[in-house]
């Protein structure tokens, strides 16, 4: 065993103990719903802001650490880390999301209440890839270091791990996973912007676009030449 090993943290304080209790501590926020923040201002386009830098952050870094294992050995950790927080802040955003959609009763059949059903729904299978995106990467990281000699010290766990490692012959499958994953992640966070921007900007958009060719020929306004 290498000295790294030996001055690496064990027991309950291990970087894969403290990981995988982070990654089921984050399902907490399911449980927080905030409607409103300052003034009363509409909690979920501040928070929103949050998941939508971190997501396509965290996937990009899963790819490159998916292809690179050196750089896994270097910088799964922290990667993972944030990863755990990109998943409560998702969790967060969207119990805004859902408070905002009842607040303003945003259901039924009109093109907003479509488009905002449409965002709900995407948004809802970009939080499964990404609890299974966080699971995945919790367990390369776990793999990688009881590889490389760095054990919890904690033996059912380590028995675990060490079994797992056995049986996938290596941490490669799961870092593969992982790319494959975060592939999912960047395209449903597109999808999931793009719907809540349009939402949001199509009917604006095309009210000012209406509005500005007013009294322009093809616009529907009053013809050229006209008084």
């Amino acid at each position: 065993m290498n000295e790294s090993a030996v001055t690496a943290p064990r027991g309950w304080l291990s970087p894969q103990i403290l990981l995988g209790l982070g990654g089921l501590l984050s399902f907490v926020f399911v449980l927080i719903r905030v409607n409103t923040v300052y003034e009363g201002l509409p909690a979920h386009p501040l928070f929103v802001h949050i998941p939508v830098i971190l997501i396509p952050t965290v996937a990009v870094g899963g790819l490159i650490l998916a292809v690179r294992p050196s750089w896994f050995e270097r910088h799964s950790d922290w990667l993972c880390a944030l990863t755990v927080l990109t998943l409560a802040a998702l969790d967060l955003t969207m119990n805004a999301g859902d408070a905002l959609r009842g607040d303003l009763g945003l259901y039924g059949n009109g093109t907003v209440a479509n488009l905002i059903s449409r965002h709900a729904h995407a948004a809802g299978i970009l939080r499964i890839f990404l609890i299974a995106f966080t699971a995945v990467f919790i367990i390369a990281v776990a793999l990688d270091r009881h590889r490389r000699g760095r054990v919890t010290g904690i033996g059912w766990i380590d028995a675990i791990i060490g079994g797992a490692l056995g049986a996938l012959h290596g941490v490669k499958p799961a870092r593969v996973v992982l790319g494959v994953l975060a592939l999912g992640c960047l395209y449903f966070v597109f999808l999931t912007g793009d719907l809540g921007a349009r939402a949001v900007w199509q009917g604006r958009l095309n009210a000012a676009h209406g509005f500005v060719g007013a009294g322009k020929p093809g616009y529907g306004g009053a013809p050229a030449g006209a008084p």
